[in-house]
């Protein structure tokens, strides 16, 4: 037996029968579901009401506004995930993956548990996650490939530079670098601003930190 009667979620996604369809069977189940007009009112019932966010089929947008939202987080895919695929969602921000194929009361349960805190994983994503967290290394998903532009963002990032200045610098909008930002803390599965920096070194992606000559000799 679960309890979902104090479960509430944010639904975000592609509108249409689908997301509906996911939202009727929560309700069914007894679970609260809100469905916001656009990111910014998602965001705000997410943080407001301490909800569980669900992303049904979701694109770029509704990933970033979940991670804002910094809420447990059930994916669910209308398309069977492989294992890398999976995987590749939980470093995006998952607690939980089901399918559009699911029973109502395996959605219902995902979403309580997550709220709850916990994470539901198969198996072998279980492994590869611990395999990655052992060694520093994260290699499941070809998603994690910077372009040139978000490699310029990060090392701005690592240097401490605000949005204003990394625009300014790369002589781009002030959006478009919070765009790109955004897109590349979803690439590396980061938190926020230091975690993206602990993550891109852990991964080869910025240079060594070089100690001063002072400490070296300590």
């Amino acid at each position: 037996m679960f309890d979902v009667d104090t479960t509430p979620t944010v639904l975000l996604g592609a509108t249409g029968t689908v997301r509906d369809l996911v939202a009727a069977v929560l309700s069914l189940q007894g679970v609260p579901v809100t469905l916001a007009a656009d990111s910014d009112a998602a965001l705000g019932a997410a943080v407001d009401t301490d909800a569980v966010v669900v992303l049904v089929s979701p694109g770029p947008e509704d990933w970033d506004t979940a991670r804002r939202a910094a809420r447990p987080v059930v994916l669910v895919s209308e398309v069977h995930l492989g294992a890398d695929e999976r995987l590749a969602a939980v470093l995006r921000g998952a607690d939980a993956v089901v399918h559009t194929d699911a029973s109502p009361v395996e959605l219902a349960e995902a979403v309580a548990a997550v709220r709850r805190g916990e994470t539901i994983l198969d198996p072998l994503s279980a492994r590869r996650l611990a395999a990655a967290a052992r060694t520093g290394h994260i290699t499941a998903t070809a998603e994690l490939r910077l372009t040139p532009r978000e490699q310029s963002i990060l090392e701005s990032v690592e240097r401490g530079e605000s949005v204003k200045q990394t625009a300014r610098s790369l002589g781009i909008a002030m959006k478009t670098v919070e765009n790109l930002q955004s897109r590349m803390f979803r690439k590396l599965g980061a938190r926020n601003r230091a975690h993206a920096v602990t993550i891109a070194h852990r991964l080869g992606l910025l240079d060594p930190i070089e100690l001063p000559a002072t400490a070296q000799s300590a």
